[in-house]
């Protein structure tokens, strides 16, 4: 029906706009209502062929939003897109089956715990990608979310779900027909003042602690490097290691004083023949080290491309690689290193990698499989090394603990509060968002940083290799940033902080509980159709 159609591109249409930079994410308090209505439509006429609304409708939203993975890979756009609407659309037929056989009362509350679990399942899967969590959908309105610190994300994904559930309840009610119209619209007015109460008392709760709020001034002072190496033409190939190493130190030089506690540069900001195995004796981390050496204070944070060589006698991971020539494996990793006049140095490797590109899902398996079709898979089989727990950079003098998140680990609420629990009194990010070229997933990046900040309270010094770069506060504004794709620099202070949020403390509750609430939806349900047949036959045999 054209009525059916125009529901669904109206709800596509609205669960696209928040991720971008125009649009407030509060829209998406009514993006599912119409979906919704097409729904109730066909489980009310007891019509089949809703999934294909549903997926259409899903199709468009992850396409409208994510379409700009292809400037760095058409496949991995392609299977983006499938895939993530694809578990959505599961999520949503789900919700169908069981309203339509255990009744409405079951069949809404599925609805939210089945999404809110698997969006919890999402951030831990072997393959993820969480970009599209409805609680990131908020992430530009910080003022209006600053109660993340209790919740996470997930806190904001439940907000989404039930709003939408209540302007839908009450659209129901206004449509109802004469007899009961009297008294279904009493319930309307009753559903109505419970919706402004959840819109508007979440807002102002978080108004007044975004406006409360005051950081205890610790000052760290950073000095923000924005080489803007083009990732397609020069990063990896055209531009030597040398000049892009130039072009670091040079930027470093120029902004670094006897005051500034940390140096940041972006992800794979260095490269050469990093061998971690004796990374100390390396003419780039000597180099790191001569320049920490003149300014004795300064913390050194970069990102870089390492490899560690296993003995031969070594048990290996399934993503070491075998040498050229040789029985021995080795394995590559994205790191983040820091360098000081102590000559230490500290390194983290990052451990959420980015699916078909950094790392092949279920390697253990699939490694034996490809291994078959291809002699050389141009760097792409087994992937990358990662580690398994977070760890944090102790400056000079102990002064501060920095988490330093790589890339695509700051999409991670739960994760990212890992570093918080190792001690970091500071956050890093460290990124390389070039890939994506002009478009809104460098920006949607950015914001996701100001969620991250409100969650663990912790300020944020941002440096992305061609922007954007910023400083982040611990209330989620960005207080300073650079221009995209320009080669520049950044400097400024971010308070450190020992608090610990509820949300660090105790993660993502709320999809702990959802994931048993989804569980139980889906058992109760044949044993309600069950119940329902039993009932039947009983009132044949009466009759």
């Amino acid at each position: 029906m054209r009525k059916h159609l125009l529901l669904t591109l109206l709800s596509a249409l609205l669960l696209s706009l928040p991720w971008y930079e125009s649009f407030s994410g509060l829209l998406l308090l009514v993006a599912f209502v119409p979906l919704l209505v097409v729904e109730h439509d066909f489980a009310e006429g007891n019509r089949r062929g809703f999934w294909r609304y549903a997926w259409l409708c899903l199709l468009l939203w992850n396409a409208a939003t994510t379409w700009w993975i292809c400037n760095a890979t058409v496949f991995g756009t392609v299977g983006a897109l499938i895939g993530n609407s694809a578990q959505m659309l599961l999520v949503v037929c789900l919700f169908h089956a069981i309203k339509k056989r255990a009744g409405s009362v079951v069949g809404y509350a599925s609805f939210v715990a089945l999404w809110l679990a698997w969006e919890w399942f999402y951030f831990d899967a072997e393959i993820t990608w969480p970009w599209l969590t409805l609680g990131n959908g908020l992430a530009k309105d910080v003022k209006l979310v600053q109660w993340y610190e209790l919740t996470g994300t997930l806190g904001g994904s439940l907000w989404i779900l039930l709003c939408n559930l209540l302007v839908f309840f009450v659209l129901q009610k206004q449509r109802a027909a004469f007899p009961n119209l009297r008294a279904m619209r009493r319930e309307a007015k009753v559903e109505a003042m419970l919706l402004a109460a959840l819109v508007v008392v979440p807002c102002c709760c978080s108004l007044v602690r975004f406006y409360t709020y005051k950081e205890a001034v610790h000052p760290c002072r950073v000095a923000i490097l924005q080489p803007n190496i083009d990732p397609f033409n020069d990063k990896f190939g055209g531009m030597s290691a040398q000049e892009q190493q130039r072009i670091i130190f040079a930027q470093a030089e120029s902004v670094a004083t006897d005051s500034t506690d940390y140096v940041i540069a972006p992800e794979t900001a260095l490269e050469g023949s990093l061998w971690e195995n004796s990374i100390e004796q390396n003419r780039l981390m000597l180099r790191l080290k001569s320049f920490c050496e003149q300014r004795p204070n300064v913390s050194f944070i970069t990102g870089a491309v390492t490899y560690y060589l296993f003995g031969e006698d070594d048990v290996t991971p399934p993503t070491a690689r075998l040498m050229e020539n040789s029985n021995r494996r080795y394995e590559i990793y994205n790191t983040a290193l820091q360098a000081d006049s102590s000559g230490r140095v500290q390194r983290y490797h990052k451990s959420k990698l980015v699916v078909g590109v950094e790392m092949l899902p279920y390697p253990k398996y699939l490694n034996k499989i490809i291994s078959r079709f291809a002699i050389n898979l141009g760097g792409t089989s087994g992937g990358l090394g990662t580690q398994k727990e977070r760890v944090t950079f102790a400056s000079v003098g102990q002064k501060f603990k920095a988490g330093v998140a790589i890339c695509y680990e700051s999409i991670f609420g739960q994760f990212y509060t890992e570093y918080v629990k190792k001690g970091a009194t500071v956050m890093m990010i460290i990124t390389n968002d070039g890939w994506w070229r002009n478009t809104p997933g460098h920006r949607q990046h950015l914001h996701y940083a100001s969620l991250r900040a409100i969650e663990t309270r912790r300020s944020i010094a941002r440096s992305a290799n061609t922007g954007i770069s910023a400083i982040i506060n611990q209330r989620g504004e960005v207080v300073q940033r650079t221009p995209w794709w320009t080669r520049t620099t950044l400097s400024g202070c971010i308070n450190a902080s020992e608090h610990i949020t509820p949300y660090v403390r105790y993660g993502d509750v709320i999809g702990r509980v959802a994931g048993i609430a989804a569980l139980l939806a889906l058992l109760y349900t044949p044993v309600k159709m069950i119940m329902k047949m039993r009932s039947g036959k009983r009132r044949a045999k009466a009759s």
